[in-house]
């Protein structure tokens, strides 16, 4: 007997991810998360520069260092993720019910 998956949803609600069905690079949800972390670099860069020339308190560069690198970091990855995402989409062809972009549907409609 298969083991059931843990992650199966109860009973008529929609199954919460699908790798088939996964989200574009193109989407909102990949350019606000890049959008958040590069601007919370840049305050995270802004309080080391504070902290080191204005009000001299190490506590405070180091708090905008730790910014940096984490948000950096979550850069990076979030930027392989959607990327490793559109390799797979160039690979595999869309499926039935799948469009390559969200306004695929509205555009058939509308034309």
């Amino acid at each position: 007997m298969a083991a059931e998956c843990p992650c199966r949803p109860f009973a008529g609600q929609s199954q919460l991810y699908d790798p088939k069905e996964g989200t574009l690079p193109q989407d909102g949800i990949y350019r606000a998360i890049l959008t958040v972390l590069v601007v919370s670099a840049v305050a995270g860069a802004a309080a080391v520069l504070a902290g080191e020339y204005v009000f001299y308190s190490g506590a405070m560069t180091r708090t905008g260092t730790g910014t940096v690198l984490i948000c950096g970091a979550l850069y990076f990855f979030f930027r392989w993720l959607g990327l490793r995402e559109a390799g797979r989409r160039d690979r595999d062809p869309p499926g039935p019910g799948r469009s390559e972009r969200p306004d695929d549907e509205q555009e058939d409609r509308s034309g």
